[in-house]
């Protein structure tokens, strides 16, 4: 009998880890690898016996140039309901499955795979001793430079589309799976506390492809005015899932200066909430188009009372999965933000922001 799809997700309700167990919330369209699986076994009974082994997207790559199947442990780690990312374990998940011995043998990204395979070889003209590293996922690659060189606590902004906060070192804050939470594992295998938003989105939706350079003018009128956007601009991601977006204050029209800074102070108070979320503390690194955006840099600055650096590096992602290989000597540091001018009216602009939300 042909199960209906309904009746998939219940019995996957039944069988899946909670948040505490796993630091991965449920999202939608099948995000979550272990509901893939699920639903893959559910709906065809001869697959799992059909099944040698599983591995993750990297690891893919990795197979078809070495022949030897992983998983890497930052895959493994981002939201698949199949691990334990502070213990460093599987979760209850692959038990539930059957397919304990099915999944792929976790690495650290850095280990070495192996080498290519003759026709590998043969087709790149690439020599034989060839080395590849087991891989990573693309959030921990942009995360990576920045484990290798800062030290103490530190957080990371990367900022795109979506706005992904990731806190290394900081308090160990309890995750909250409805305010758009979760766990990554980075390179090193370590429980890395996360939290996102579709910041990238949200800019374009109040854009409407108009955006301006606001002038001293505009940035004095918004905080002498005290405009804002209330969230949330995209209610269905972020830390104020559900809550529609408002102005506070007369909206200014699209194109214009008041309207381009009351967003980047939005984009910036949502930022610092997602941080706040994480624990975080020491120095935000800010990384993608918002670290070019002097109204974000200083709002940030001012609501989390801690230095914001920025980041020019436009290849991350690439840059991290280079890193594999080692070395680290030419890395482009991170610039410290000047202080923000008017502090005290950033300040006080995001303390109200805040207590609209009460």
């Amino acid at each position: 009998m042909r199960l209906k799809s309904a009746e998939i997700i219940a019995a996957y309700d039944a069988i899946r880890p909670d948040f505490a167990q796993t630091g991965s919330p449920r999202l939608a369209g099948g995000l979550n690898i272990g509901a893939q699986l699920h639903y893959q076994l559910s709906t065809d009974p001869t697959l799992r016996d059909r099944t040698a082994q599983i591995v993750t997207y990297p690891q893919y790559w990795g197979h078809r140039l070495t022949g030897i199947a992983a998983t890497d442990v930052t895959s493994i780690g981002c939201h698949t309901d199949l691990w334990s990312p502070r213990e460093g374990v599987f979760s209850t998940l692959p038990a539930a499955l059957a397919i304990e011995g099915k999944i792929a043998r976790v690495r650290k990204s850095t280990e070495v795979l192996g080498t290519i395979l003759p026709d590998i070889s043969q087709a790149t003209c690439l020599p034989l001793n060839t080395q590849v590293r087991a891989g990573i996922h693309d959030s921990n690659a942009s995360l990576y430079p920045h484990i290798l060189t800062q030290t103490g606590s530190f957080s990371v902004v990367s900022t795109g589309t979506w706005v992904i906060v990731m806190s290394v070192g900081g308090d160990d804050a309890p995750l909250d799976p409805s305010r758009d939470t979760l766990i990554n594992v980075n390179a090193r295998g370590q429980a890395v506390p996360s939290a996102r938003f579709m910041g990238g989105r949200e800019y374009e939706i109040i854009q409407q492809g108009h955006p301006s350079s606001p002038s001293d003018l505009d940035i004095a009128d918004v905080l002498a005015s005290s405009l804002m956007i209330l969230p949330s601009v995209d209610p269905r991601t972020g830390p104020f899932q559900g809550r529609q977006m408002q102005w506070s204050g007369e909206e200014p029209d699209v194109g214009s200066g008041r309207r381009s800074v009351a967003l980047s102070f939005y984009l910036a108070l949502m930022t610092e909430t997602c941080l706040q979320l994480t624990g975080a503390s020491g120095p935000t690194i800010v990384e993608g188009p918002f670290a070019r955006n002097a109204e974000f840099v200083a709002m940030l600055q001012a609501a989390t009372d801690r230095p914001v650096l920025t980041s020019d590096a436009a290849t991350g992602t690439s840059i991290g999965a280079a890193l594999l290989m080692g070395g680290r000597a030419n890395l482009v540091q991170p610039v410290r933000s000047k202080d923000a001018t008017g502090l005290a009216a950033l300040k006080a602009y995001a303390a109200k922001w805040r207590s609209n939300l009460d």
